[in-house]
């Protein structure tokens, strides 16, 4: 079983390896910005550095915890103050918000249950991402995904959690022996996520688009460098 240090630091070793994950279309990866024009790798890797305290503070609090109200409350005000801590660190830009309340709530699982248990382990974050938590700040600054979860009704990050993370299960129960593995499962993602982020950038109808375009290259059995239909999706987020 991890220590609470290396929970942590592994949550951080995640978000440096996703981002310098390529290519990833849209998004920034080692080679591109992607859609972002306030974004770059460097940026990423220093707001994943600035989380370490705060998901320590995290893995410390939670140690053999029931899962109740009473985590959900410390481990959110843990979580604020991380925020903060990646705001700082990147002038104001939100790097990793959607990624810090996933992974406040995935190393607080691990850390109170202490298995390695994947089952277990998003059971017990689904638990505590449904309790509620009353100092969350109600003039809180509205941020481009709540304003679109809003009026199109799109559940975001927060739903993922709530709901049991289907997408992450999604993903971990694909596998196929294939040499572009993590790039289908990346298109399985774009396939079924509701991203928030590009509704709010353009509309409902880009989002269905790109989803239908990510699920013919997942099916397809071209490798998904050489599909047509990937370079089509770069042009299409780009």
């Amino acid at each position: 079983m991890q220590t609470k240090t290396s929970i942590a630091q592994s949550a951080v070793d995640a978000l440096k390896w996703e981002v310098n994950f390529t290519p990833k279309p849209g998004l920034v990866d080692a080679l591109s910005n992607g859609s972002h024009d306030d974004m770059d790798l460097n940026l990423f890797l220093k707001s994943a550095d600035s989380l370490l305290p705060g998901f320590q503070r995290i893995a410390e609090v939670s140690f053999n915890r029931n899962i109740d109200v009473a985590l959900r409350e410390d481990i959110g005000a843990i979580g604020r103050d991380t925020e903060a801590d990646m705001f700082k660190a990147t002038d104001g830009i939100n790097t990793h918000k959607g990624a810090i309340w996933t992974m406040e709530l995935l190393i607080s699982a691990i850390s109170s249950v202490q298995t390695g248990d994947i089952e277990q382990i998003l059971l017990s974050a689904q638990k505590l991402a449904q309790l509620p938590d009353k100092f969350v700040p109600q003039t809180a600054k509205k941020t481009h995904g709540m304003a679109t979860k809003k009026k199109y009704a799109l559940s975001g990050a927060r739903g993922e959690a709530q709901n049991g993370f289907p997408n992450i299960r999604r993903v971990l129960n694909y596998s196929r022996n294939v040499d572009d593995l993590w790039l289908r499962r990346l298109m399985l993602l774009y396939s079924n996520v509701n991203d928030t982020n590009i509704v709010y950038r353009s509309n409902l109808k880009v989002l269905k688009t790109l989803q239908s375009i990510s699920n013919e290259i997942f099916v397809s059995s071209t490798p998904v460098i050489e599909n047509s239909k990937f370079i089509e999706l770069e042009k299409f987020v780009s």
